[in-house]
């Protein structure tokens, strides 16, 4: 009896750290067209930028060690820019919306405070800075290109 008790406590606490974005979105805070000059190619600045969030747990990279749980729950799969834009279960086509960084769960996820679920990546900090999400922001207002 007190093993079951125990086990069903541990899952509950597991599915807390891990569940699915839920609740309603907030808004505030964000501003599309707040765009720096140059162009945020995401080659050379994102792609490195989600790489080195993914180095710690890979937790959105079908092939990690753990099976990407991220991936898993989620089925947002961050290992190419092709499966990004494809997004997730929960995310789908929004993960990134072209040009809006702010209805892009992608940005608002990275951010201080997401409209909904844990802020990422999970396992922060650290988590990205402000330049960096600057970054990340001003790629999506841009387009969102493979560039």
């Amino acid at each position: 009896m007190i093993r079951t008790a125990l086990a069903l406590g541990l899952a509950g606490l597991a599915a807390c750290a891990i569940a699915p974005d839920v609740g309603p979105r907030l808004t505030g805070g964000c501003d599309d067209a707040a765009i720096r000059p140059g162009t945020v190619s995401f080659r050379a600045a994102i792609r490195p930028l989600i790489s080195r969030m993914m180095g710690g747990c890979g937790c959105h990279l079908p092939s990690a060690g753990g099976a990407g749980t991220g991936t898993q729950i989620s089925g947002l799969d961050l290992s190419s820019f092709d499966a990004l834009r494809e997004g997730g279960l929960i995310s789908g086509e929004q993960v990134v919306v072209a040009g809006s960084p702010c209805t892009s769960i992608l940005y608002l996820k990275l951010s201080l405070s997401p409209p909904f679920g844990s802020r990422m990546p999970l396992n922060g900090p650290p988590y990205f800075t402000d330049d960096e999400l600057r970054l990340v922001h001003d790629w999506i207002a841009q387009g969102a290109g493979d560039n």
